[in-house]
């Protein structure tokens, strides 16, 4: 599986914060991304971010709370820390580059050219970044001060370069500059099917967000680290574990309050297989519809 890493929060070598719910068309930058890897394929998605902050909510992805008043490297080295041993590679971007395409994404996770793919653009590099999880060790090791391309530098980690035709991968929206036309262009404005699959009995119960629920209460061992780390509040999970446990009639989820050692969560074993059917299910079904789609849409 190959993850995706934004980095929405962090100073840059030349400059500050970027705010991350800034429009960019109709809607926000970091939402525009998320759209774009979310098309692309990619359903582990992480955003480090101002723990004050959950932008993006409610599109499954989990946050991670940045390192306040850190460089944007320290906000890197939490996602990957975070992803090790959980995909093949993960892409990387600042919320601040928010028009690269679907067709780049893709072109890049296809790529087996080196240890770092990057993508260029007339001769310029940009970004995403994809990183194989094999070195994510070397970029969490490096002790310097020239960000993450330093890290890549010094370590002397490969760079294999894609060619893309796709201008947004260089387009900086905190910068000064029009990218109007690169909206226009964007893979975004073309229409494409998006299904959210949801399993109901007497009221709807199995969805995207309980199914990110049950895989970060098993990640964690925590519910309510769960919920923190999706941006809702506690009593909203326990509200959807306990309509999943009616609906099914058997626990997903065991749970200690307290105690010497604090309270845990487990998934149980009918959790687990609700998890693993629904990826599945979720999986061919998308093709489904994409070659439905095809059908009747492509003219």
């Amino acid at each position: 599986m190959v993850a995706a890493l934004i980095i929405a929060s962090g100073k840059t070598k030349d400059r500050a914060d970027f705010e991350p719910l800034k429009e960019v068309g109709t809607i926000s930058a970091i939402q525009r991304i998320i759209r774009v890897f979310q098309r692309a394929g990619i359903e582990r998605i992480v955003v480090v971010c101002n723990e004050s902050e959950k932008p993006g909510a409610h599109m499954n992805v989990v946050y991670l709370p940045g390192k306040a008043g850190g460089q944007m490297l320290d906000n890197v080295k939490i996602g990957l820390s975070y992803l090790q041993d959980q995909c093949i590679a993960a892409m990387i971007t600042h919320v601040a580059v928010p028009l690269f395409s679907v067709e780049t994404v893709r072109a890049m996770m296809s790529s087996e050219d080196g240890h770092v793919c990057v993508p260029i653009y007339k001769g310029k590099t940009g970004h995403p970044l994809l990183l194989r999880a094999d070195h994510f060790g070397e970029v969490l090791s490096y002790k310097g001060d020239e960000g993450l391309a330093g890290a890549i530098r010094d370590s002397g980690l490969h760079r294999g370069f894609i060619e893309v035709k796709d201008e947004g991968v260089l387009a900086n929206v905190e910068a000064e500059g029009s990218y109007g036309h690169l909206l226009l262009e964007h893979s975004l404005r073309k229409s494409s099917p998006e299904i959210k699959i949801q399993i109901v009995r007497e009221k709807p119960f199995y969805g995207p967000g309980a199914q990110l629920l049950l895989q970060m209460t098993d990640e964690t061992g925590s519910l309510l680290e769960a919920c923190r780390r999706m941006g809702i509040s506690y009593s909203k999970g326990r509200k959807i574990m306990a309509v999943m446990e009616q609906q099914l009639g058997k626990p997903v989820i065991e749970s200690r309050q307290g105690g010497k050692d604090g309270g845990y969560s487990v998934v149980t074993e009918d959790g687990r297989q609700l998890m693993e059917r629904y990826t599945a299910f979720c999986l061919e079904a998308k093709q489904c519809v994409e070659d439905l789609f095809k059908k009747h849409f492509t003219l």
